[in-house]
């Protein structure tokens, strides 16, 4: 009997370490996806950006966006406006984080010269034939899932914690999961895969170009792979400037109708 009540005793002993365990991981990815969330990235932003959109014919369409962002406490605006080519010029994408909601989203179109704003069903859509969703236009709120610190590995040669992050709603999204890729250091997101309803990966985000700008984490070169279509989006920084001073009056939806 006391060789049983031994070997129980061992038993639970370790369960709880595991329940301990289990927890404090989770606790610890909470608190990097939250660190990441509130990273320093600057007051304001703007970027000009080459975008190359590589059909699976290794057929390549090249844009110019500006991005302009701005923070406004612990809530963004932004505003990503096509330059070239011709055909896409001044189609202008306008977006503000609410607390507690889905982002408010608008997007003007030259030749409509009016915005329509993009409602929750169209969240799943392609911006403008690129390889991101309008949820994936949206930053997402680490409340928004559960999350577990899976390891540690290196990923472009940097220390990264490697977390899964699930829905704590099912219809909040429309990836089951994503696994992020977190740089140690700077708390910006290096890599992620989305799972889609089917639980298989779809999709997947990269950056291939890492480096400071007045002294912030810049991602400089990115890439987003959709498995499924075997089509990619790859955006390069041509130019970026943190703490202008941006001007509030450019994140309005009147400020937008009048491009």
């Amino acid at each position: 009997m006391r060789i049983h009540r031994r070997r129980v005793c061992s038993i639970s002993v370790v369960f709880l370490l595991f329940l301990f365990c289990s927890q404090l991981w989770a606790d610890t990815a909470q608190v990097i996806m939250e660190r990441s969330f509130n990273r320093d990235d600057g007051k304001d932003a703007f970027f000009v950006l080459e975008m190359a959109l590589i059909d699976k014919n290794a057929g390549t369409r090249t844009r110019t966006v500006d991005i302009f962002v701005k923070d406004y406490g612990a809530l963004i605006k932004s505003l990503v406006r096509f330059s070239t080519p011709a055909d896409i010029a001044g189609t202008t994408f306008l977006s503000w984080e609410n607390e507690g909601s889905d982002d408010t989203q608008y997007l003007y179109l030259p030749a409509l010269k009016r915005a329509r704003r993009i409602v929750s069903s169209q969240k799943t859509l392609r911006f403008v034939n690129t390889d991101y969703t309008y949820e994936d236009m949206q930053r997402r709120l680490p409340q928004e899932d559960t999350h577990r610190l899976l390891r540690e590995e290196e990923y472009i040669g940097r220390r990264c914690f490697v977390i899964e992050s699930i829905p704590v709603s099912k219809d909040n999204s429309q990836y089951t999961k994503r696994i992020h890729w977190v740089d140690t250091e700077s708390f910006v997101v290096l890599k992620t895969e989305f799972f889609g309803k089917k639980g298989t990966l779809s999709k997947r985000f990269t950056v291939e170009q890492f480096e400071k700008r007045q002294d912030i984490w810049t991602p400089i070169a990115t890439r987003m792979q959709d498995d499924n279509d075997r089509h990619t989006t790859v955006m390069t920084v041509m130019a970026v400037k943190y703490n202008q001073g941006l001007d509030g009056g450019l994140f309005t939806l009147r400020a937008l109708e009048q491009e």
